[in-house]
């Protein structure tokens, strides 16, 4: 029969524990690339909240000059128009 000595038991012993021990760091390097994939997916879907707030926001400035510059024109039409007709009497 097969008679294991100290020594064998040893390295199998410490070979037990060092698989113990990857298997272990394994599973860390696992959930820790998953929760930054999660914080990283968080961050991009929070970026493009906030970018499209900000082009809302843009757009509906750049509207309201536009409509700013359209009561503006009409206005300096409406005064050349009034000028134009007190001169001609």
């Amino acid at each position: 029969m097969f008679k294991l000595t100290q020594e064998t038991i040893a390295i199998v012993s410490v070979g037990a524990t060092l698989a113990a021990f990857l298997v272990a760091i394994a599973a860390l390097v696992i959930t820790l690339n998953s929760d930054i994939r999660a914080e990283a997916r968080a961050d991009r879907e929070a970026f493009r909240s906030e970018m499209q707030a900000a082009r809302a926001e843009t757009r509906a400035e750049a509207r309201a000059d536009r409509e700013a510059a359209a009561a503006d024109r009409e206005a300096f039409e409406q005064h050349i128009i009034r000028l134009t007709q007190e001169q001609s009497r």
